[in-house]
């Protein structure tokens, strides 16, 4: 799981990511296993070589199969360089097929499995539900594809949900300008800024003591909203951007649930004068030197 975020202002891009990966590690009798969560995982990556103008930042699925998303990104940034790609959304639909495709061929079996399981609905057993949720939230993820290309100084960003169940090519969805757009982990952002998130939405209106209008629903969540400024500078999206991670991060760690969100905090900035820089980015080494040494 993961916290992802994407700002998208008149000045440039801000694209922010946690660094915890969680994996499935079987028993050694092949019939149990754990969740295992490693705390210095990559999920925000520069398109290419330094000197671009592109980022890509990924949440769910945490690999695909045997390639990484650092290899299909690479890979995908060698056939722009080859095809002489020239905008912003070329580059995008390369991307998209890239990672598609991948995610298509690395978990076939799984995802018939997945589909044959969906397609039995409420006949489907005890354990088949548990397989179903299993395969649904292992295979589910998306990537935020952010930034300009060659001489165009207007940034752009798009969001491609890579649905399991849907055995069809994501078309990626364009973000808004000036909105704060975050994926992953259940919302902490959302129940703040909108005073509640989709799934607590849906949960109200198929509850039966609700007996309002999903207008009516909606107007009362909207009653509870906080506003927010259209187009922050490119400073202050990058506070706002780090500061939804960090308090998800710490939200994550002093509840109830499974610490899915965690780890350094990189954040990187792609402005209309300027190409892709990090902001806050953990070195080679902080997997290996986490703490400073000192006395009490």
């Amino acid at each position: 799981m993961t916290i992802a975020a994407c700002y998208l202002s008149t000045e440039g891009v801000v694209l922010g990511a946690d660094s915890t990966i969680t994996t499935f590690v079987s028993a050694p009798d092949a019939r149990s296993g754990h969740d295992h969560y490693y705390d210095f995982g990559q999920k925000l990556f520069e398109f290419g070589e330094r000197g671009s103008t592109v980022g890509l930042v990924f949440w769910g699925i945490a690999s695909l199969g045997p390639k990484s998303y650092r290899t299909l990104i690479a890979e995908a940034a060698d056939e722009a360089a080859q095809q002489r790609v020239g905008s912003f959304d070329e580059i995008n639909e390369l991307v998209v097929d890239k990672i598609w495709g991948q995610h298509s061929s690395a978990f076939q079996t799984q995802l018939t499995q997945l589909r044959v399981l969906e397609d039995k609905g409420r006949e489907r057993t005890s354990e088949e539900n548990d397989e179903w949720s299993f395969l649904l939230n292992g295979l589910a993820g998306g990537f935020c594809l952010a930034g300009r290309w060659e001489t165009d100084r207007i940034s752009k960003g798009s969001a491609t949900i890579l649905d399991p169940l849907k055995n069809e090519r994501p078309d990626p969805q364009e973000l808004s300008l000036g909105m704060p757009a975050f994926w992953g982990c259940p919302n902490f952002l959302n129940r703040l800024i909108y005073g509640g998130d989709y799934e607590l939405f849906m949960r109200v209106l198929d509850c039966d003591k609700w007996h309002g209008t999903e207008d009516d629903l909606f107007a009362l969540f909207a009653g509870g909203a906080l506003g927010q400024p259209y187009d922050l500078p490119l400073r202050e999206a990058i506070d706002w951007i780090y500061s939804s991670i960090y308090t998800t991060i710490k939200g994550m760690k002093f509840s109830h649930l499974s610490p899915v969100c965690g780890g350094p905090i990189d954040v990187a900035v792609i402005s209309s004068d300027r190409p892709f820089r990090w902001v806050c980015h953990k070195n080679m080494a902080r997997a290996i030197v986490t703490h400073h040494i000192g006395t009490d």
